[in-house]
């Protein structure tokens, strides 16, 4: 997936004999690898040359090299990452269940409204992951993470058809998303523009 100056990788690896012990340390690996892919394959990057090292809410960078932007992510056997010229999050979601007590707590407006046009249960939940990697992404775009509130984060997808990538630009920052659903997985992105970083409510 490709969009602005971004350019996105996923992949998918063999993790289901790993140890559960092992497990973690398995999927950093496959993120690894495919960034490594990404760096070479958009920027003849090798990644072997570079430290990276990690904000204050874990986001990951490279000291020496502060205009490659990146971010990985992973889930189930797919890992995904995503190198720009601006900050970027990227998140993949394996398609699975959901309470209905996490959608009810993380999401809001349209994307209530969006979710109420599906009935049958394992659709809502793949709805409800396709707004979950959006947020997830925006939050991992803004160096941020987990500890900001989900709920704060409202996307407007209701135009989204499952058959062809949706895009769309972030309002209060001035940047980009991109959503796809891929059939047992989601990948999402966003992309700020320099300087374009936000810590109040975002409505995309």
């Amino acid at each position: 997936m490709c969009m602005n100056k971004c350019r996105i990788y996923v992949d998918k690896f063999d993790l289901d004999n790993i140890p559960r012990g092992e497990k973690k340390r398995a999927e950093s690996e496959c993120g690894m690898k495919v960034l490594a892919f990404a760096c070479k394959d958009a920027y003849g990057t090798d990644i072997r040359t570079l430290a990276i090292e990690h904000g204050s809410h874990g986001k990951p960078y490279f000291p020496d090299r502060p205009s490659l932007h990146f971010n990985i992510s992973h889930s189930g056997n797919y890992a995904a990452a995503a190198v720009c010229g601006y900050p970027v999050g990227v998140d993949v979601q394996v398609v699975r269940s959901v309470r209905e007590n996490v959608i009810e707590k993380l999401c809001r407006g349209a994307e209530l409204e969006y979710l109420s046009g599906f009935k049958n249960d394992s659709e809502r939940a793949r709805a409800f992951i396709r707004l979950w990697a959006l947020k997830e992404s925006y939050v991992k775009a803004i160096g941020l993470g987990m500890s900001f509130p989900m709920d704060k984060i409202t996307f407007d997808i209701r135009a989204f058809d499952p058959d062809r990538p949706l895009s769309g630009r972030l309002s209060d920052s001035e940047g980009i998303f991109c959503l796809r659903d891929c059939g047992d997985f989601v990948l999402a992105a966003c992309v700020l523009e320099k300087g374009s970083e936000k810590k109040g409510e975002s409505c995309i």
